[in-house]
Parts: structure tokens; sequence; C-alpha cells
């Protein structure tokens, strides 16, 4: 497949991004507590490579409980867990190039492919943030990938946008983000500048995964914002908009400190951004629908999650959604008892009980 744009003009509409986005907290309603939305934000998640298939079967038993949107778990475990939810509405993710994302593409492929193939409905890939926060080229085996009739095709969305017309004459970026530390773009069809990350290779990884596995399959592309920085992490945000990637996801919860309600507020003002129409696209939005947000890493309490979801994430990637959700019941039944009964309850012996204990700590 051909690259859509050249390093050089990646980095042009990556800098139209950076100077545009305009990142500001605007807290938004969280789902009732009480809702089925809200259980629905909810990805519950087991990666630990010591993963049992008893720890498995619960996690999906708590899943259909609970009615949470999906069980995440790894490639070994999918068919297990499909078959573990048929009949239920909860889905199974798959993570992919997990969890440093620097595999080979083909690999990665290898990977997604048979995760759908196994029942998955949703795939959480790594982004390859190596190649991102580095200038210097490639790795070699980024250079060429093995092709067939397969990973050599592109979706239909992306072939036309190949053809957009490209503006090179974007000003110099100046906006909040902008990362005035790289040097200015080359001319488009020069070679890619000294500074400028190989764009191109992480934006072929990611329109291959989306011609491999089309809609129904949703793609959320993993950032691990600890190791970006936010002109960096624009720079994913456009690449993965122009994939038709559906959600771009914090973290992997295995390295750094996970997601902030800065990341999220970021990511979000992006996804906006990038849903609106762009000059260098010839009056194109890079996404035309709006990619959504996943907080995943260190969301662990009630009042955490409730502050992500405000901050603008539409889903939740955790291991202690069990956890999130016993908290939930204890404070409706709080909000729900009279001023007698919740004093009644407040002393020793009262009606309200921990309704779990978490002896870890």
């Amino acid at each position: 497949m051909t690259d859509r744009y050249t390093n050089a003009e990646w980095a042009v509409q990556i800098a139209e991004t950076q100077k545009n986005v305009v990142a500001k907290l605007e807290p938004r309603a969280a789902p009732k507590l009480d809702s089925r939305a809200f259980a629905q934000t909810i990805d519950h998640t087991l990666l630990k490579l010591d993963a049992t298939t008893a720890q498995i079967d619960a996690l999906c038993s708590e899943a259909r409980i609970e009615g949470f949107k999906s069980v995440c778990v790894r490639l070994p475990f999918v068919a297990r867990c499909v078959s573990n939810l048929k009949g239920s509405p909860v889905v199974v993710a798959c993570v992919v190039g997990f969890h440093e994302g620097t595999q080979h593409s083909h690999s990665k492929f290898k990977e997604a492919q048979e995760a759908v193939a196994a029942g998955a409905s949703e795939l959480d890939i790594v982004l390859n943030h190596a190649i991102l926060t580095s200038v210097s080229p490639a790795p070699a085996h980024h250079k060429a990938v093995p092709s067939d009739a397969t990973t050599a095709s592109i979706t239909a969305s992306n072939t036309a946008s190949n053809t957009k017309p490209f503006s090179s004459s974007a000003p110099a970026p100046e906006g909040p983000y902008s990362d005035l530390s790289s040097p200015a773009p080359s001319p488009p069809g020069t070679s890619a500048a000294p500074g400028i990350p190989n764009y191109s290779a992480i934006y072929t990884e990611l329109a291959s995964l989306r011609s491999l596995c089309p809609a129904p399959t949703t793609l959320k592309l993993i950032f691990e914002t600890a190791a970006l920085t936010p002109p960096q992490i624009l720079a994913a945000a456009t690449l993965a908009a122009a994939a038709n990637f559906d959600f771009i996801k914090t973290s992997t919860g295995f390295a750094g400190r996970g997601a902030t309600l800065d990341d999220v507020v970021l990511m979000n003002a992006a996804a906006a951004y990038l849903s609106t129409r762009q000059p260098s696209g010839g009056g194109s939005p890079v996404h035309r629908r709006r990619m959504q947000v996943k907080a995943s890493g260190g969301v662990r309490s009630l009042e955490d999650a409730v502050r992500m979801l405000e901050a603008g994430a539409t889903r939740l990637g955790t291991s202690s959604g069990l956890w999130i959700m016993q908290e939930a019941r204890r404070v409706i039944k709080e909000r729900e008892l009279s001023p007698e009964g919740k004093a009644r309850a407040e002393r020793p012996g009262g009606g309200v009980t921990r309704l779990y204990t978490d002896n870890s700590v």
C-alpha cells in the first residue's frame, strides 16, 4: 500500500493540529451511577501474564452481572471469553502489540486477524511510540513489511483520502502545543527533514490494521501518554484519525503513570478538532466521525471513574470495575437514606456495611 502523505506533509498537518487544538476542561455530566449507561463505560480488564482460566471465567461472570461493555483480555483467552459471554450483550476486546507496541508490524497484523477470527469485537492496539518519540530513521523491520494481497490493500475511505489535495502552505505552528523545538518541515516531495519522526511508518501500520479489521470491529489506539509530550499526543491523535480509528486511549497500565485528567482533556480536544473541516484536507475533516477517548491505567475508584468521564472519556479501562460498581451502589444507598436513617447507619452496628474489603493494602 502507498503512504497517504510524505513525512514532510504529515509534519505540516500535525503542526496544524498542534497549533489549533486548545485543551480546556469543560466538565460533562457523567452517566447516572445507577444507570446501564454508567456500567457500559467500563471495559472489565485482566491482562496479567499469569492470569488463570478460573480468573478469566470470573471476569466474564462479573461483566455479565454488572452489565459492563466488554471484557479486555489477551489473545489466548479471547475464544474462552466469547464462549462464556454467549447470549449476553458484553463484547470481547483483545489487546494487540501489548504492552510495548514495538513488535514487527506483520506480527501485529497477524495478532489482530487472529483475535477477530476468535470472536473479538474490539481491538486495543498499542502505538509504536518508540517511532513517534525518535527522530532517527525507523528500525529496519519497519522499512519493509511482508506483503500479501490483504495487507497490501487499503480501505476505500483511505484510498479516497490518498487523492485529497494537500496544502503545504500552512503557517508555522504557533499554538499552545506547537513543537517549536523541531525544525520546520521540508516542502512536500522532499525527503524528511532531520527532526521529523517517521510518521509514514506509523500511519502505514495503523491504516493496514484498519484495512484488515474493518467496521464493525472497533479499533482503539493506546498512546502510552506517560511516554509522550503534549505535541506528540496530538501527533498520535492526528495519525489515528487519518487511519479511521474509533478510539484513542491513554495507557496500557503497565508503563508509567497511567491516565491523567490533562491527558483526557487534551485527547478529547484533539478528537473534536480532527472531526471538523480542515484546510489541509481540501475542506474535509481528518476523521468524519469523532473519535472517542478511553481512559485507562490507574482508574481504581468511583471518584477516578467519574472524574475521567466528566473530563470527556466515554470508556474506562480498569481491573477495578467490580469495586467501582460496589462503590456506586453504596453512594446511591447513602443518598436514599433519610437523615434519621443515615444517623442510625453511622452508629456502630448500624445498617450500612462495606460491600467490599481490599485486604491487599
